[in-house]
């Protein structure tokens, strides 16, 4: 299949990052994704699958990957559970929907997404150099700069072992962090509290975190239980420089 999926540098600091297992199994399914809206026949039922869902069933996951069909039926809670995809299950399969997957996907590049992929195709029969002088096009300076750097580094180190990064120290600030990390699990911690500055103001504690994605995620999932814990109010904030 031509064209190809961005990965954004986050990811390699994030915890699914720390088992290859799991973190190739999330990277499958990012490049599983539809990259435009599609409809899909399903017996006589028309199914509609929107730009960065799946349509597909525990059972072929599992297959996919060698896996036991609990061990994926756990796998695709967790991601849920962390707010990376969203599932919706019926008779006949299940839709998966990458979030974000339009903000990741489309941020840097040049020309819209949905216009690319069509031109990726038509260009398999192209000559060599086109293909790749349009390539570079959908890619700012400062991308093309870096890939240029890593096909130098590849080369001049063709053969020798790459170490991936470490996850970074678990940091734990104030009391209100270590409450949480003791709550929830070190992955829940590490992944929406670690960075969070948390500041309290009398009855109201404050909670602000670099991402609109992180505010969201701490308010759907876990501020009711931390208010309710601490009894007190629980704002979450983005910061103002972000």
């Amino acid at each position: 299949m031509a064209g190809f999926i961005k990965l954004d540098r986050s990811i390699f600091t994030h915890w699914i990052f720390q088992d290859a297992e799991k973190f190739r199994a999330f990277v499958d399914l990012i490049q599983l994704a539809r990259w435009k809206d599609e409809k899909l026949i399903i017996g006589n039922e028309l199914v509609d699958i929107p730009r960065g869902s799946y349509y597909t069933s525990e059972l072929k996951l599992a297959e996919r990957w060698g896996w036991s069909r609990n061990k994926t039926r756990e796998y695709l809670k967790l991601l849920e559970s962390e707010g990376m995809i969203t599932k919706k299950g019926t008779t006949k399969g299940t839709t998966l929907t990458i979030e974000n997957y339009r903000f990741y996907q489309d941020e840097g590049t040049t020309k819209g997404t949905s216009n690319e992929q069509p031109k990726d195709n038509e260009r398999t029969t192209e000559g060599t150099s086109n293909r790749q002088q349009k390539d570079n096009e959908r890619y700012t300076k400062e991308e093309r700069k870096e890939r240029e750097e890593n096909k130098e580094c590849k080369e001049g180190e063709e053969g020798e072992e790459i170490t991936p990064p470490s996850p970074p120290s678990l940091s734990i600030p104030t009391k209100y962090h270590k409450l949480i990390l003791d709550q929830w699990s070190e992955l829940t911690y590490r992944t929406w509290f670690m960075d969070s500055e948390i500041v309290e103001d009398g009855q109201d504690l404050k909670i602000i975190v670099n991402s609109e994605l992180r505010a969201n995620a701490i308010n759907l999932k876990y501020s009711k239980h931390l208010g309710m814990l601490l009894g007190k109010n629980i704002k979450v904030e983005i910061r103002e420089d972000v």
